[in-house]
């Protein structure tokens, strides 16, 4: 018989990959075709903060940001510089995105979730 760490710890990794699915899983809703700053906000988004944020902004391990994000930060150069730097366990990204791409990924989050 095997020991209760060892089945709590299998219990946690089957739920932590539960969580991770249902974090990740589903697409972020579209931006319209017509703004391409707004299209290239949804790539960014999808690629680099949906696994936290959820694929529509519904939050997971990173805090929710549909419907609310305007409301955190109503001024937009503050919301830039929380992606660009990171805050708490949230990571920086100005290594990783262009300055372009930070401000469409923010104005996505603004606008489109």
């Amino acid at each position: 018989m095997r020991s209760p760490r060892v089945l709590l710890l299998g219990l946690a990794v089957l739920v932590g990959s539960v969580t991770a699915v249902a974090c990740t899983s589903g697409s972020s809703p579209a931006a319209p075709a017509d703004d391409p700053v707004l299209v290239e906000g949804q790539k960014v988004y999808s690629s680099n903060c949906a696994g936290c944020h959820g694929a529509n902004g519904q939050g997971g391990y990173g805090k929710k940001l549909a419907g609310v994000v305007t409301t955190d930060y109503p001024d937009i150069a503050a919301q830039i510089a929380l992606i660009a730097n990171g805050k708490g366990a949230m990571p920086g990204f100005s290594q990783k995105l262009s300055a372009e791409q930070i401000e469409a990924v923010t104005r996505y989050t603004r606008e489109v979730l």
